[in-house]
């Protein structure tokens, strides 16, 4: 603020970029779960016994942590730094949870080798969103 009128911060090009993928993602991954919850997509069998093994939990922790990054996406779009903490636990929830259904509901199987490799990518783009915002933040960028 300067002589008590307020300066309009320009937002970077890529926060219009992460913002306008996160929103697309997450459109995407509702719809994803809709098609496969109405058997719209056929399965095949391994995914049938992973889907088939989710519980209430695993739903909800998805939902979640799909609902951070879009919160984080709209606060990294309003230049709110709280956007940086949004993405930083959804990755690590998502690290987790797959983790987790690894271990315990042949996750790994289900999505298959290309699947793996799609999953990769998105990981390694969030971490270059937690990295980029964590930068924004220093800067003062993101208040």
């Amino acid at each position: 603020m300067t002589d008590g009128t307020l300066q309009k911060r320009k937002r970077p090009g890529w926060i219009w970029a992460i913002s306008i993928f996160f929103f697309l993602s997450a459109g995407w991954t509702l719809l994803s779960f809709y098609l496969i919850n109405t058997g719209a997509v056929p399965l095949i069998a391994t995914q049938k016994e992973y889907f088939g093994r989710l519980t209430g939990l695993d739903y909800g922790l998805s939902v979640i942590m799909g609902l951070a990054n879009l919160i984080g996406a709209v606060a990294l779009f309003f230049l709110r730094k709280v956007a940086f903490y949004l993405f930083a636990t959804a990755l690590g929830a998502n690290l987790i949870l797959a983790a987790w259904h690894t271990a315990t509901k042949g996750w790994v199987a289900a999505i298959g080798g290309a699947g793996f490799v799609g999953v990769v990518i998105g990981w390694v783009l969030l971490t270059v969103v937690c990295i980029y915002s964590w930068r924004l933040v220093q800067r003062g960028v993101l208040t």
